[in-house]
């Protein structure tokens, strides 16, 4: 799958106007309704400029909850929800390689991808192709949609990595070389309970505040730095780029997604909800 060039993905992040309707859903709405029967869309074409709009909120949403996701991963560092510090973390990755993703021009739908063909601004062209192994189809070896998801974006991200701080390239390299590492250490901790009781073991024996992140076990300590390295490579890109778009708009007036994430995900104070819940009924204490 072919990205924009720097310049190419400049001018399209850069020139985003908001579209009404069914460009204020999410890329997977736009192409039930849209694209069916499209393959191409070029720039200066309604159908392209709703389908930017489209894919340049979704890259927006997916920033500020990859943000979310990095920060509320924090909160969970104890022993008995390391575990799913570790599943936090892996959808922070997920989120902030989507929005990476939609930056460069290109999209992981649920049957599709959607691709660069031309980059040159003011003449860019997108393709759209269906996901598959058969003849005319963008070709994958994986099954499962976050499978297929990271063996697309290791393979279209090769040519950004140079672009990327050195101290955050390795992220946008597969963990031991493994499309999947991430997608089945996730699945480990969802779906087997003595795995994420492994992890909750091995935090209590390693994890020090003091030298946090290097005190946290394996697997979570790799998760954190390839998230962290991630989200760090796309709101670097969303800067460069310029991405500013209406959809987060609801959260508030400010200046920029910096600060817009310091209001909403750094600033506020938890609610305090231990006395709301029935833990006399539920426990018997």
């Amino acid at each position: 799958m072919r990205p924009f060039s720097t310049r190419g993905a400049r001018h399209y992040c850069s020139s985003f106007q908001p579209k009404p309707g069914i460009a204020e859903q999410t890329p997977e709405d736009f192409h039930d309704a849209r694209l069916q029967h499209h393959r191409i869309l070029a720039e200066g074409t309604s159908l392209f400029s709703e389908y930017q709009a489209c894919a340049l909120r979704d890259s927006e949403r997916c920033l500020f909850l990859a943000s979310s996701h990095y920060r509320r991963a924090l909160d969970l560092m104890i022993a008995s929800s390391s575990h799913w510090a570790q599943v936090t973390l892996y959808y922070g990755a997920f989120f902030a390689a989507r929005a990476l993703l939609g930056m460069f021009g290109c999209g992981v739908l649920h049957k599709h991808v959607i691709h660069v063909r031309s980059s040159r601004p003011g003449s860019q062209v997108l393709r759209v192709e269906r996901i598959g192994s058969g003849q005319g189809r963008y070709f994958v070896t994986e099954r499962g949609s976050h499978r297929q998801f990271w063996e697309i974006f290791y393979r279209t991200v090769r040519p950004v990595v140079r672009l990327v701080d050195v101290e955050f390239a390795t992220a946008l390299f597969p963990v031991l070389n493994s499309n999947t590492w991430l997608i089945e250490q996730r699945n480990s901790v969802n779906y087997r309970t003595k795995y994420s009781l492994d992890v909750a073991e091995s935090f209590d024996k390693t994890f020090t505040e003091s030298n946090f992140p290097n005190s946290l076990p394996g697997v979570l300590q790799t998760q954190f730095q390839v998230s962290e390295g991630i989200l760090a490579a796309s709101c670097s890109f969303a800067r460069r780029f310029g991405l500013a778009t209406d959809a987060l708009a609801f959260l508030g007036s400010s200046s920029t997604f910096a600060d817009l994430v310091e209001d909403q995900i750094y600033d506020p104070v938890l609610p305090d909800l231990l006395d709301k819940t029935k833990r006399n009924a539920v426990f018997g204490v």
